[in-house]
Formats: C-alpha cells, structure tokens, sequence
C-alpha cells in the first residue's frame, strides 16, 4: 500500500505550523519517509506527521481550499485506519487544485 504523502506546505497546513517546522523536523531526521520528487518537492508521509507527534486536522484559514481537502484527508485517513487512502487522498488534492 502506497502511503499518502503531502508537500511540505500541506503538511504545515494539516498541522497548524509553518512550513520551516515542518522542514526543520524533516532536516533532524524526524520525518524519516520523506521523499523529494521532482515535480512537488519534499513529501511527508502522514504516517511520519503522526509518529513524529504532530496534531492533524489543526484549524485552517476559511479561505485555504488546499487547508480544506488536506483536512478532510487526513480526517478520512484516521476513520479508516491508514487502510486504501492513497487514491483518495491524490483525487482530493487534484480536485483541490483544479479549484
């Protein structure tokens, strides 16, 4: 099973810090998963955002489309135990960025 992954910026988003937190801890080793591509950069898998004690679902400005799909994400990742959420997650964010 492919894990979801989000950029670095969703990463901070779903967790209500900013992206130098969420690079700093990938930078100390904290976010072993992470993965740089080429076309997003660095993404965290959702897994480490937890293992590394992480609150997800933190409050997002009402205006964030991107703060929206990543919580809803990571909220449905939670219901199902991590289980089959690596299509959904990518069709949410792909859905968030066509607008």
């Amino acid at each position: 099973m492919t894990r979801p992954m989000l950029t670095q910026r969703e990463a901070a988003a779903a967790c209500g810090v900013s992206r130098t937190t969420i690079r700093r801890r990938r930078e100390a080793g904290g976010l072993p998963g992470a993965v740089q591509d080429e076309a997003r950069g660095w993404l965290i898998p959702v897994e480490d955002l937890l293992a590394a004690g992480f609150r997800l679902n933190a409050p997002a400005g009402p205006d964030s489309q991107v703060h929206r799909v990543t919580s809803r994400v990571l909220t449905v990742y939670s219901e199902k135990g991590g289980v089959g959420m690596s299509a959904l997650s990518a069709g949410l964010v792909a859905a968030a960025r066509r607008g």
